[in-house]
Order: structure tokens, then sequence, then C-alpha cells
């Protein structure tokens, strides 16, 4: 309660000593970048996740992977005062991979399902929560597959639940799903769709109280590495995404976005390969908006024409033709390259800012010739080629036991990436 009075009247004092801007005329440049102040809070991110988010009017983080996840209180953001989230459990979760319901007393986690002998995948678990203490964890029924499930988020009535997930169908890597409370339980994922889904990774998503949907991905257009965009809700769904814009995508990693309850401040991480630094940003003392998160959506760069991201069987959008295959000069015998209209599957394992960086790879003791093709400024890698959904995914099940990790399914055509969803239903 301390903690909560602090930090309204933290925020109050910005706004009792200044008179607010009157509103612009609507054809001027309003300055709103003047409006959002940000500070990097001085926590240290230790890995192996390097997410900040907020909990009550707490901040929450990972100091170390040996403590567990660690609070501190918004208007005290220093190590020195870190105390543990679960008094009773040390796992390292991640803080974006935490969505509590509202009234906090449960909490669904993101952290892996691990059998000996079997490689490790992470999944969606609830856990009730009380003073400190969590109970033993239970994995969420519908992640029981072969998939991964990670980063859950709570709507703020509790009756909806976004998560990222590598399961069919897909748009390429991890798409953003949904999920709906009943009275049986969690309804069956649906995919948000080709419109939020790209052929990238969608990861991190938050759900303001208007269900404005936040998240990060790699597959549109942005200022380089995971960017962060807003999806606006209309009251039945959400619209196309818009770029956070400059003053909070860079060519680092924007990951990890948290909105406190008051609507008062934000929380991200940036990040690059070896480190993660926590951003606040707050209102100011000139803003004349009292959400931080309407303030930011007028911050983003305009919706972009996501027309040319769906591509048709019949005629591919000019932002495909740039995925083009180039076959590697690797000894020994090649596969055919498909016919310009064949639709075949293969497992995409890495990137490389490099061509023919990888020539050939070995999976579970066979070795594979790859074929890279070249997509927003980087080479991607592929292992295989099928002409089914399922035997494509049974490998990438093979690569993933193998270390890739980030191993999904890609569809093509002839030598171009198809992203049409419709594609991997068969």
């Amino acid at each position: 309660m301390e903690a909560s009075i602090s930090y309204l009247l933290y925020f109050a004092s910005l706004f009792v000593t200044f008179s607010p801007l009157p509103p612009l005329a609507e054809e001027d440049s309003i300055p709103y970048q003047e409006w959002v102040v940000s500070d990097t809070l001085h926590l240290h991110l230790a890995g192996p996740s390097y997410e900040v988010s907020f909990f009550r009017d707490d901040i929450i983080f990972l100091s170390t992977m040996y403590e567990g996840i660690g609070r501190v209180p918004m208007d005290q953001a220093e190590i020195s005062v870190r105390k543990p989230l679960f008094t009773n459990d040390p796992e390292p979760y991640p803080p974006a991979g935490i969505s509590f319901t509202s009234d906090t007393h449960t909490c669904y986690c993101t952290r892996y399902l691990e059998k000996p002998g079997e490689f490790r995948l992470e999944k969606i678990f609830e856990m009730s929560y009380d003073s400190g203490y969590c109970s033993r964890p239970q994995q969420v029924v519908f992640t029981n597959d072969s998939c991964r499930y990670l980063h859950p988020c709570l709507s703020y009535d509790d009756s909806i639940m976004v998560f990222a997930s590598d399961r069919l169908p897909t748009s390429g890597g991890l798409d953003l799903f949904l999920v709906r409370r009943t009275s049986n339980g969690w309804s069956d994922p649906v995919s948000l769709g080709p419109i939020i889904n790209s052929s990238g990774h969608e990861r991190y998503p938050f759900l303001d109280h208007r269900n404005n949907l936040y998240f990060s991905s790699t597959g549109h257009s942005g200022y380089g590495g995971y960017d962060m965009y807003v999806c606006r809700f209309d009251g039945l769904d959400w619209e196309q995404p818009q770029n956070l814009g400059p003053h909070i995508n860079t060519p680092m990693d924007e990951i990890g976005w948290s909105l406190h309850r008051s609507g008062m401040g934000a929380l991200f991480t940036r990040k690059s390969l070896s480190e993660g630094i926590a951003i606040r940003n707050r209102l100011n003392e000139r803003s004349t908006e009292q959400d931080i998160s309407l303030l930011l959506q007028k911050l983003a760069d305009p919706p972009k024409d996501v027309v040319s991201e769906v591509v048709s069987s019949t005629e591919p959008a000019p932002v495909v033709q740039a995925d083009s295959l180039i076959e590697k000069p690797v000894t020994g015998s090649q596969d055919l390259l498909p016919g310009p209209q064949k639709l075949v599957f293969r497992v995409q394992i890495l990137s490389s800012a490099n061509a023919n960086s990888t020539p050939s790879v070995v999976i579970e003791g066979t070795p594979y010739n790859t074929y890279e093709y070249y997509y927003k400024g980087a080479y991607r890698i592929t292992v295989g080629e099928f002409e089914t959904v399922q035997d494509a995914n049974n490998f990438r099940l093979q690569c993933r036991r193998a270390g890739f990790d980030q191993a999904f399914v890609a569809a093509f055509r002839g030598e171009n990436r198809e992203t049409d969803p419709s594609v991997f239903k068969n």
C-alpha cells in the first residue's frame, strides 16, 4: 500500500505545479516526443531473460538466473532493495513470460518442460499466488503437444490470453495466438492471422486496459532487430500493426513491453547480443494525455498497407519476390530446386549476415545440404524439402533435438517464399 501511494504521489507531483499545454490545431505538428520522459533503470539484468515488467506497484526482473525473479518498488528501482517475487521458487521465470490475473492470485508463466533424454520446450504453466508463495506449477492443457508456448498475456478482465507459439497454422517463426476463457476452461488456440503474424517472429504480447495489443516482431518493416508495435482494438478485432517509432525502436532489439495499470508509465528492454537495458517511459509535465498508452499510439508510425504481406498462390506480392533461394556450394549431390509452381516445405534453422555461411549441417547423425534465401538484410538457412506440412514439422522436431532451438517450417513455391497461411493447412 505504501509503495502504491508513493508511486501515485510521484506521478501526481508532475501535474500539480504545471499547466498542460492547450490542444494544438489538428493540422499542426504536435511535439508528442516532448511529452514523454525516458530514463534507464539501474538494474543488473544478468539473463538468460532480460525483460522487465510491472507487478502491482513493483518492477520485476531477473538479476541472476540462480536467485529467481526479483521485485523492487517502482519509486526505488535499485538492485540493493531487491526481494524475491516467489519466496519458495527460485526458477528463473522470464518477466515478459509472466502474467497475473486482475486479483494477482493466479499466475501464468513460461517455463521449460524437461523430459529425460529429450530436448526442452517452453510451455505455459499456471500457479496460484498468495503473500509471496506460489503453488506447484501445472501445465496448461492446450499446450500438451510438441510445439513451443511462451509469453502468455492476460486481458485486464482475464477473459483472453494471447501468447507466442510455433504451432500450426503458421506464417513463419513464432506467431501470436489467442484463447478465450470459457466455462470449461480455455478454448482452443486461434491464430491472430496474417495482418499481425509475419514470416518472422512475433513475441512478447501485452494487452492494455482497452485491449490494444503491443508486441515485438522481426517480420514487419522496422528499424532493426525486434521492433515494438501496437494494434488498436476496435471493439471486435485488432487493426493493422503500427511501429512505435524511432523514439522507442532502434537497430537493437526492443522487447518486453509492459504498461502500469494506472496508465502513467511503461517499461521495456533494449537488448544487444550480451546485455539488456531496462527503460522506463512516463508522462512529463507538458503532456495533455492522462494515459501513456494513448500518447504512444499517437507517436506510432502510420499503419503500413499490409496487402503486400499476404501472398496469394497465383500472384506473389513483390515483398516475397526478394525471398530468393540461393543454392549453396556444397560437395556431393544436391537436391533439385522445386519447379516454379510446386509447393514445398523446408525447415528454417539459422540466419546469417553472410552468404554461404553454413553449406551443410548434421541432424541426429545425418549430414544435410542447406539452401538459403535472402530476406530483410539477412541470409535465412533452410534444411530439407517436404511435400506436406506434417513431414516438415516432424523434421523440425529433429532439428530442435539437434540444437536448432529456433527451427520452424517455411513454405516455398519454386524459388520464392510463400507466406499465404492457407498453404499450411495441407
